[in-house]
């Protein structure tokens, strides 16, 4: 095992799949397991499928439409923050000099 690595076994919508991961990591990938999961069985309850692929497909489309919103918004966040940094590292400079 490499140095630091776990091997761990989640289920997503009823596979198995076995994982190395980071041992920090680990509550990471058992939220996401979950997150995963409770997502698939409610569009599995709202939409008709042929198979878990076409699931799978939507679940994953939704959360890379929010993944892509929220750098958006962290994106705008930093636009709006470092002129603010900037702002407030010179007023900090002035202090210190008078």
């Amino acid at each position: 095992m490499e140095e630091g690595l776990i091997t761990i076994r989640i289920t997503i919508a009823q596979r198995a799949i076995e994982l190395k991961i980071k041992k920090e990591w680990e509550r990471y990938y058992r939220e996401a397991e979950k997150i995963i999961n409770d997502s698939f069985f409610n569009f599995a309850k709202q939409w008709a499928f042929k198979d878990h692929q076409d699931i799978l497909s939507k679940l994953l489309v939704e959360e890379v439409v929010k993944n892509i919103e929220c750098n958006e918004r962290l994106q705008e966040y930093d636009e709006d923050l470092i002129p603010k940094m900037t702002e407030l590292n010179e007023l900090a400079d002035r202090i210190h000099i008078d």
